[in-house]
């Protein structure tokens, strides 16, 4: 590593720092440290360490030697501006009427500028009477001394601006009868396709009328001819329902005469079948009745023999057996 030589004219507060670095600097060539050991790299660190110290040691000495020269800095700044100050002054004095001089010729410049560029100055896009009024206000301004250093520069920008104003009305001029020309054009167009589109709507509408007509006539047409086959339909449906009528009351005859005879041969059968089944009752009940008479004879002959046999004369117990039938004696009865 480099050492530094001592300067021979430092800041004095550094002076023991070179003294200092030239035996720092070969004892930090001389070391080699083993990094990877626990010891050497401890003893690495202190070195480092050590080194930091006259860091922050050289570090406090600036600060404190740069406080000092800071001090004397604004020393030496305040004694300046206070002498600038008075010279100002001085310089004020002057400066003031120098100021006003100058400004009064940069007025008189701007405005003699501001003029030319006013007569410089090209109107586009306007009607031909507004062109007509520039060339006539250019026309009227007059070029004389009062223009002072900038009259020949005002020649020259009238001179071009009339010529182009002029040359701006000559095609304005131009365009405003191609413009008239062209709405002429235009408006005649437009009445021709005014009259075409007229007379084709007219046709149109004409051709509608025609069309309508014959429509309205094919309706009605057809509506004539619907008309006459409802009537022939319907003249037909009437013929159908009236043959129909006929045969259903036709088929509506022979259906109740056969109802009648099934219900004349129902009724000869149900009469017949009531007469044997009243026969039959008939039979029955008198069947009946001579069962239950030979049954109470029986049970009626039972009781004449047990009076009879009680020591009542066979008249008697007649006349008993025939009053207890009869419910002429009270609580007294005969079980059959």
């Amino acid at each position: 590593m480099e050492v530094l030589d001592k300067p021979k004219s430092a800041i004095a507060e550094y002076q023991p720092f070179y003294a200092q670095l030239a035996q720092l600097e070969s004892k930090n060539t001389a070391l080699v440290f083993d990094y990877e050991s626990k010891k050497g790299n401890k003893e690495a660190r202190s070195h480092v360490n050590t080194l930091r110290l006259t860091k922050g040691a050289l570090e406090r000495t600036r600060k404190a030697a740069k406080d000092e020269s800071l001090r004397i800095g604004r020393a030496v700044d305040a004694e300046a501006k206070e002498i600038e100050r008075r010279i100002d002054a001085m310089i004020s004095v002057h400066q003031v009427e120098i100021d006003r001089i100058e400004q009064i010729e940069k007025d008189r410049i701007a405005a003699h500028k501001e003029k030319l560029a006013a007569l410089s100055f090209i109107h586009i896009g306007q009607t031909a009477a507004n062109y007509r009024f520039h060339i006539k206000t250019l026309e009227s301004i007059i070029i004389d001394d009062k223009w002072e250093e900038f009259t020949t520069d005002a020649a020259k920008a009238k001179d071009a601006s009339l010529a182009e104003h002029r040359r701006l009305l000559e095609a304005r001029e131009l365009a405003d009868a191609d413009a008239a020309e062209l709405v002429r054009l235009r408006e005649e167009t437009a009445a021709r396709q005014q009259k075409e589109r007229d007379e084709a709507i007219a046709k149109e509408a004409a051709e509608r009328a025609a069309a309508q007509a014959e429509k309205e006539a094919k309706a009605e047409r057809e509506a004539a001819e619907r008309r006459e086959l409802e009537l022939k339909l319907a003249v037909e449906s009437a013929e159908r329902r009236r043959v129909e009528s006929e045969q259903k009351a036709e088929l509506d005859k022979i259906a109740a005469a056969e109802l009648a005879e099934r219900q004349r041969v129902q009724a000869v059968e149900a009469e017949k079948a009531r007469v044997a089944a009243s026969a039959k009752a008939e039979a029955d009940e008198l069947a009946k009745r001579e069962a239950n008479k030979a049954h109470r004879g029986r049970v009626n002959r039972a009781a004449l023999a047990a009076l009879v046999a009680g020591g009542i004369t066979e008249d008697a117990a007649k006349t008993c057996i025939e009053l207890i039938a009869k419910g002429a004696i009270p609580a007294v009865q005969i079980n059959y």
